[in-house]
């Protein structure tokens, strides 16, 4: 090789250096990381905005120590069913141990004690009061059988029973026939069905291509169930079973069969079949009917569907798709977190208090309403939902449903969110402790959230008439809802109880569901609406009846009226001229007879509730007036069971408050409404004086519905809605929303070339979005506990 010779040359590090070019090097890596995350973080909060704040507290039931008007704990419910199968009298069975001629439990629910006793307590310091359970027995090994109610406590730990005999009821001891049918009652009904279906095999199949005794899911199936009154007068216990095409929706797939089974007394081996109709062809015997089929003697029925045709009754999306791309509406979110807080069955929202808990029988019921610290009423709640059918067969025209007997507390299931109740509502159980040896959990089946109606509760535009305006005021209309869904067979009411902002409270029913049908013989046509073939929607008349139970300024309080009636005369600025004018005239009523409103359009007027002591400035009496915004004539006053609806006759009445006349109805009404274990009569008879009295609103609430082609598959809410206001009137100096700080003032600059908008310590703008509850998690079930 010429020229200079390639030396390789070695570079030694020392370790010292090594290792800090190593230490120099990691930390860069990290640094790095750090800072590619932090743009990572810069771009997410740029891009996502923040979870909204939750706000208020809602705070779970404090188990161990129940309010005054909680309901029954599990615990509380299981120490009265103990207690009560421990004594030697009355000698008890266990649920799943009884049968129809033993005595056993049917229901257990809390006892609120005397209001007396609970306003010392409240208001006077006085200890809280023993909590009781209410007892109600069915004694069917007794002769005659006979159903007793009981009371149970103190609890937790009871050591008393108490047989009440209630002197609000007529009717003592309360009738065996009256009783509603429980889970014991109908397994003897439905193997009763079962038997008796058997032998009509082959003229199900050949009729609907389906049967009845022993279907299986893989095959096409019947239905059926049973209706109410059971019979035509008193003492009669002969149920009606009608079929139905077991597909979602059977309420509008009637099949023109029904059975009347007889199932009096306690000896299950005498019941039977009584009575069967095929097409509008009755024969008591189903062998007759069979017999005749089979002879070609009667009219057939050949109504076969398949499984396109049956699906009119569902809800699944079907129809012209062009006008509505998936996609999702508006919704409720709370920017600030929620403005109300819930402490187990206890609720506050800006100015207003209450509790809130869930009878078994009645539903939903509000206790010790305030509002900016005044009580405004002590019970608000539904006491009964009432349907009444017309129709020409044997099911359509004798169904006329009392739903407080078929239990509207346990008939409040799981609510949906996002679509029965906003998603940032808060959701709260119940349990009940009824037709079955253990409390059932009934999950989410209360709602609470506040709203915003879309509306201003008040606003002013104030214009200076010359293309200006010199200011603009307003606030939005935000209330406050507690819900509960009613889903009684068919139907199911939407109850809420809403607060509003400026010290209104509203009562509302909407309701949905199926309409009940028939199958559409001729002589249906008069009583009701085709709506599929063979399927006949039958005319019906809804009536539900509220309590208001109210203390405006203390418990004596004075029920006046203001009527409203016109008048002509001088003009006192014109000679010889006349005019016509409304004018009004405050009436006290003195007695309860004098209480009842039976509405007219001529003779309008204001109802007003207050007490003689408590004035504004102006020296008017601080009041809350009723307005009755659903109000609906009975019209089957003269009917036989109309006897346990006498509170429908009333669009109101007012009594003297009685710790005996708790409710207008009772569990026993739809079993023996012709002869009912309570009359509401018998709240006016005695015609108490009202006059610086406890007094107590009844309000009775309805439409007549003729069903048409747009309820199917269900009846919609727009339209269905009734509802009842308890609005102040002379109770504040001015109207009280003036003090909330969400309201709007708008003034402009000169020339209006500036604005000056005051939102009083509230932000307008939002930069979170709030997270909802999912119906994904929906379970539906009411398991034991």
């Amino acid at each position: 090789m010429s020229g200079k010779m390639a030396v390789d040359r070695e570079v030694t590090v020392s370790k010292n250096v090594w290792k800090t070019v190593r230490v120099v090097a990691i930390a860069g890596i990290v640094l790095a990381a750090i800072l590619l995350i932090a743009l990572i973080v810069i771009l997410i909060d740029q891009t996502f905005l923040p979870v909204c704040p939750k706000g208020q507290t809602i705070k779970p039931r404090n188990y161990e120590k129940p309010g005054v008007f909680d309901d029954l704990t599990p615990r509380e419910m299981k120490a009265a069913r103990d207690f009560l199968l421990s004594l030697e009298s009355p000698a008890l069975k266990r649920q799943e141990d009884a049968s129809v001629n033993s005595s056993y439990i049917y229901m257990i629910d809390l006892h609120i004690t005397l209001k007396s006793a609970v306003l010392q307590y409240l208001d006077g310091g006085h200890r809280q009061p023993e909590r009781t359970a209410k007892a109600i027995v069915y004694r069917g090994d007794l002769d005659p059988p006979r159903v007793e109610e009981y009371l149970v406590g103190p609890l937790p730990n009871p050591n008393y029973h108490v047989l009440i005999r209630d002197p609000a009821y007529r009717r003592l001891p309360i009738p065996w026939p009256s009783r509603p049918v429980d889970q014991i009652e109908y397994k003897h009904l439905y193997g009763i069905l079962i038997k008796a279906t058997e032998k009509l095999y082959t003229v199900f199949r050949e009729s609907y291509g389906m049967h009845y005794h022993n279907c299986t899911k893989e095959e096409a199936c019947m239905a059926f169930f049973d209706v109410a009154p059971r019979g035509l007068e008193s003492g009669e216990r002969k149920s009606w079973f009608w079929g139905f095409r077991k597909v979602e929706g059977f309420y509008s797939h009637p099949l023109g069969i029904e059975i009347q089974i007889k199932h009096e007394g306690t000896d299950v081996s005498e019941w039977r079949v009584v009575r069967v109709i095929y097409n509008g062809q009755m024969y008591y015997t189903i062998e007759k009917l069979v017999e005749q089929y089979t002879l070609n003697r009667l009219r057939k029925l050949d109504i076969k569907v398949d499984s396109y045709d049956e699906q009119y009754s569902s809800f699944e999306r079907r129809g012209p798709k062009d006008y509505d791309a998936p996609g999702r509406g508006p919704r409720f979110y709370e920017p600030d977190g929620r403005r109300y807080s819930v402490d187990g069955q206890h609720v506050q929202y800006v100015g207003w208090n209450f509790n809130f808990r869930m009878r078994t029988s009645t539903g939903l019921q509000i206790f010790d309403v305030r509002f900016q610290g005044e009580r405004i009423a002590y019970e608000l709640s539904l006491q009964e939902a009432a349907v009444f059918y017309s129709g020409y067969g044997a099911v359509s025209g004798s169904t006329n449903y009392f739903d407080t007997s078929w239990l509207l507390g346990a008939s409040s299931y799981e609510l949906v969110p996002g679509v029965d109740c906003p998603g940032t509502a808060s959701f709260h159980d119940s349990h009940h402790f009824v037709n079955s040896g253990q409390p059932k959990y009934y999950k989410n089946s209360i709602c609470v959230f506040e709203q915003n109606s879309g509306m201003p509760l008040r606003r002013h535009y104030s214009s200076d008439f010359q293309g200006g305006y010199s200011n603009y005021g307003g606030l939005v209309d935000h209330f406050l809802v507690v819900r509960t869904i009613l889903n009684v067979w068919n139907y199911d009411y939407l109850i809420d109880y809403i607060f509003h902002l400026n010290g209104v409270i509203e009562l509302k029913v909407s309701a949905t569901g199926y309409v009940q049908t028939t199958f559409a013989l001729a002589h249906e046509k008069p009583y009701g609406t085709i709506v599929e073939n063979n399927v006949l929607a039958n005319l019906h008349q809804h009536m539900f009846h509220f309590k208001a139970d109210l203390d405006i300024g203390g418990r004596a309080n004075r029920y006046s009226t203001l009527d409203i009636s016109k008048e002509t005369v001088r003009i006192p600025w014109y000679v010889e001229r006349n005019k016509t004018q409304l004018k009004f005239e405050k009436v006290l009523k003195e007695k309860e007879m004098d209480a009842i409103l039976e509405f007219s359009f001529d003779h309008p007027k204001y109802h007003l509730f207050y007490n003689q002591k408590t004035r504004n400035k102006f020296d008017y009496h601080r009041a809350y007036r009723v307005q009755h915004g659903a109000m609906s004539k009975f019209h089957l006053e003269e009917a036989s069971f109309s006897r346990a609806a006498n509170w429908a006759r009333y669009q109101m009445a007012v009594t003297k408050h009685k710790d005996t006349e708790d409710v207008s109805t009772t569990i026993y009404a739809q079993n023996d409404p012709f002869d009912p274990v309570l009359d509401f009569h018998t709240f006016l008879d005695n015609n108490d004086k009202l006059v610086d009295e406890d007094l107590v609103v009844w309000l009775t609430a309805g439409v007549v519905h003729i069903p048409h082609s747009e309820d199917i598959p269900a009846t919609a809410t727009p339209g269905n809605s009734y509802t009842i206001y308890l609005r102040p009137y002379n109770f504040f100096q001015t109207c009280p929303s003036v003090s909330l700080s969400e309201a709007v003032h708008i003034t402009p600059g000169n020339n209006f070339d500036t604005l000056h908008v005051q939102t009083f310590g509230t932000k307008q703008e939002s930069r979170c979005f709030q997270k909802e509850e999912n119906y994904e998690e929906f379970n539906g079930t009411t398991p034991l506990i």
